[in-house]
């Protein structure tokens, strides 16, 4: 038992390590729009290149997996480094694609760590250590990038890049002890196409709530400043029980199941902020992101049994939906309003709890073997 606290902690912690960077810069764009005298639209793209950079090393070969982690958390911090002293948006844009690249190396290599070296019988679980750590640590990234309101943003950087030194560093051990050589990968075979096509739909989702949120908060009837419309990235807190418990079910009834159940729960709370209130929206806000990281720990658990290959091409696919989320569901939203972006968004994770009743390669349970 306390060999597999430990595990969950040293997941758990990677995970939030890794993600420490990713969302920095989404809290202070406006400062940094002053900083480089760039326009929204050009400054935005500080986000877009580091998601872009994380669907890229899902592309990437693995390599020695001991020395992947060792060079992807080098990327990290180095890309740190490199934004807390760039003197023109093109090198902070450089640094973010370094990051992005490190970070999904990372969360790569520690999601195909745990099919390598853990019995199936706890894989769900560890898989969800992981996704947990990887919601707080997001969460835990954009309060970092407050930093700047009180400091400089050039600080918040450098604090950023220390704290993911410090967290992965601690986490590596666990992963790849020193002695002895590094367990095999779980071998390459066939892509599971199902479970690739499904990451489109999962992050695809939340980024278009969440990215629409504001505008609506903002607006009529709710009139809400800035400061506190922002108080809707507190819903990533609970993210991290659901990210849990999806793990612990994973192991007791089967990916399959969770996926529809989380599919279907996690659609109706989404359509209850129909109704015109804080609570409701609030809901829909937890909704939002606990499906997505519950859906998240059941497929990438599942694409990492399949192998480096497979885990590496559905992290590519799930963040190129996340991508796509933002400008379709803006599209919906000024084309139809707010029922017509969350119809355009829920149909999305429909498809995705298809895809898991269709694809046999959904089928991932512990102690039972993957059809392939």
């Amino acid at each position: 038992m306390a060999s597999h606290w430990a595990d969950w902690r040293a997941y758990f912690i990677l995970g939030a390590g890794a993600f420490l960077a990713l969302y920095l810069p989404q809290p202070i764009l406006p400062i940094l729009d002053r900083a480089f005298h760039t326009p929204p639209v050009v400054t935005g793209l500080t986000m877009t290149v580091a998601l872009l950079g994380f669907a890229a090393s899902g592309l990437l070969p693995e390599g020695d997996p001991a020395g992947t982690f060792r060079r992807a958390l080098w990327m990290i911090v180095g890309g740190s480094a490199l934004a807390a002293v760039s003197p023109v948006i093109l090198v902070l844009l450089l640094a973010r694609g370094l990051q992005g690249v490190g970070v999904g190396l990372l969360i790569a290599g520690g999601l195909s760590d745990v099919a390598s070296r853990h019995s199936a019988k706890v894989a769900g679980t560890l898989t969800g250590a992981i996704i947990a750590g990887s919601a707080i640590g997001g969460f835990a990234s954009r309060v970092i990038g407050y930093l700047a309101l009180f400091t400089d943003w050039r600080v918040a950087f450098a604090v950023d890049g220390v704290l993911v030194l410090a967290a992965v560093t601690y986490a590596l051990p666990a992963l790849r002890p020193s002695d002895g050589p590094s367990p095999a990968p779980a071998a390459d075979g066939p892509l599971p196409w199902g479970l690739i096509l499904a990451g489109l739909g999962i992050l695809f989702v939340n980024i278009g709530v969440f990215d629409l949120l504001p505008y609506r908060l903002e607006g009529a009837p709710f009139h809400l400043p800035q400061a506190e419309a922002d108080l809707v990235y507190l819903a990533f807190i609970p993210a991290v029980f659901t990210a849990s418990l999806a793990g612990w079910a994973v192991d007791r009834m089967g990916a399959r199941r969770v996926v529809v159940v989380s599919a279907g729960l996690g659609t109706l709370l989404l359509l209850t902020s129909l109704y015109t209130s804080l609570w409701t929206t609030a809901l829909a806000s937890v909704a939002s992101i606990g499906t997505t990281t519950a859906l998240h720990t059941c497929f990438s658990g599942a694409a990492a049994s399949h192998g480096r290959r497979a885990v590496g091409r559905y992290l590519a696919a799930y963040y190129i939906g996340g991508a796509a989320g933002a400008p379709v569901a803006a599209a919906a939203f000024q084309a139809w309003g707010w029922l017509g972006a969350l119809l355009t968004l829920v149909s999305a994770w429909v498809l995705v709890a298809v895809l898991a009743l269709t694809s046999r390669t959904s089928t991932w349970r512990g102690g039972q073997p993957l059809p392939m």
